[in-house]
């Protein structure tokens, strides 16, 4: 029984495994790479060349250099072109002007070249990238931080569970530390619970429970957001709102459904968790929910405090959007109100340690959906990992701190075992 246990654990992280290198290896063929020019020429025919650009790329006017590989140039480019590509001659290029330099012998009349565009590759943004902004992003998500630490503090005095502020800081450090290696934005959940559980062995369900309500209050303010904003911005974001309001229902709707006295009575709810494996601890949980919901006033407070975490944290990607240059005629604040949200519930999914390829692959499309560069959104959720992980690693001192409470090896320990439960 042991070793057929075993045998499918190591199965389901080998499935993990192989999705998760999909994934990554997905996301990292749909970057852009490479600097591209685009235009119109002749008869409205479209050319798009790749190369290096040379200078400010968020400017009106900048210089591009072809590289004849990355483009494979054809005999249908304009001569001009295959031209300044054997040259290595730089292309002059203006947004409104379109291209109003080539190498010389150029065949085709200037004027026929227009609506010119061009679009950064990766490294080209990163390469961009102001500190400044990116510090800013950092106090921005420290703030947001607390905003969280303080609604879970609110939410253990609810059940009981007394504790000092500063320690409910400690342990969602080691959350958020151990989210380093544990699947999606919320496998640090794991470990916070098996802390706070031993920090309170004789309220042990109201412990766990605090947990999990924190998380689902956090996900639904979360998505009522992301909701809220997309139908006030409607356009390229119309077609998100159907999932969202059935998102939104889904997760609210069985809220309402799960508190009903009268639907609890009807399907017998309570006879059904006494007849489950783990049926007393299924019910302490139960009854440990049923105290939150008795609290609507905590439960209001506790959204407020989810919406200046969720507040913080859009801020905070706003910010690297800044230091990318992202234009705020592509992205403006509010779309990132957006944005934010809904690439944060996809990154939710439990595949890789911190939401990793999900996160990446929601921000490109999301911004290529509203007409942004997708280099740039994948730009912002990377760095956007980056400063989480930063973060995140902070969360380590606490296990380091003298007579620190938590052992990194029986923690790890209780963390397997969770997991093999859950398997």
């Amino acid at each position: 029984m042991a070793s057929e246990k075993k045998s499918k654990s190591l199965l389901g992280r080998l499935v993990k495994l192989a999705l998760a290198v999909a994934i990554i290896t997905f996301v990292i063929r749909l970057l852009p790479w490479t600097d591209t020019v685009s235009w119109t020429g002749a008869e409205g025919k479209e050319f798009t060349v790749a190369g290096k650009l040379d200078g400010d790329w968020n400017s009106d006017s900048i210089a591009f250099v072809i590289e004849p590989k990355a483009s494979a140039l054809s005999a249908g480019f304009p001569a001009w072109v295959r031209a300044a590509s054997a040259g290595e001659e730089k292309l002059e290029l203006t947004r409104e002007g379109g291209i109003v330099n080539v190498a010389s012998g150029a065949s085709d009349p200037i004027a026929q070249v227009t609506e010119t565009t061009w679009d950064p590759g990766m490294f080209t943004v990163f390469s961009s990238a102001d500190p400044k902004y990116i510090a800013m992003a950092m106090g921005l998500f420290f703030l947001a931080l607390l905003f969280a630490v303080t609604r879970w503090w609110r939410l253990l005095r609810v059940v009981g569970c007394e504790t000092t502020w500063f320690n409910v800081m400690r342990l969602t450090y080691l959350g958020l530390f151990f989210n380093l290696v544990m699947p999606g934005l919320t496998g640090g959940d794991v470990a916070k619970a098996i802390i706070v559980v031993r920090e309170h062995p004789e309220r042990r369900g109201q412990a766990l429970m605090s947990v999990i309500v924190d998380r689902v209050i956090g996900l639904m303010t979360l998505a009522t957001l992301a909701l809220v904003v997309v139908l006030i911005v409607g356009g390229s974001f119309a077609p998100l709102q159907l999932p969202l309001i059935g998102f939104a229902a889904a997760g609210f709707g069985g809220s309402i459904v799960y508190f009903n006295q009268t639907v609890r009575r009807a399907v017998r709810f309570d006879k059904w968790i006494a007849k489950l494996p783990l049926g007393d601890k299924l019910k302490t949980l139960d009854e440990a929910a049923h105290v939150f919901f008795s609290h609507p006033v905590e439960l209001g407070i506790a959204m407020l405090l989810s919406l200046g975490n969720h507040a913080g944290a859009i801020l905070a990607v706003w910010a690297l959007g800044l230091s990318f240059g992202v234009p705020a005629v592509e992205v403006n604040a509010l779309d990132y109100f957006a944005i934010v949200p809904i690439a944060n519930i996809i990154s939710s999914i439990p595949v890789l340690p911190g939401g990793w390829g999900f996160g990446e692959l929601a921000y490109l499309k999301l911004f290529e959906l509203i007409g942004a560069s997708g280099a740039q959104g994948t730009a912002v959720s990377i760095t956007f990992r980056l400063c989480q992980l930063l973060l995140s690693l902070m969360g380590g001192l606490f296990l380091l701190a003298p007579g620190a409470q938590v052992k990194l090896d029986d923690l790890e320990a209780e963390i397997a075992e969770a997991e093999k439960v859950g398997a």
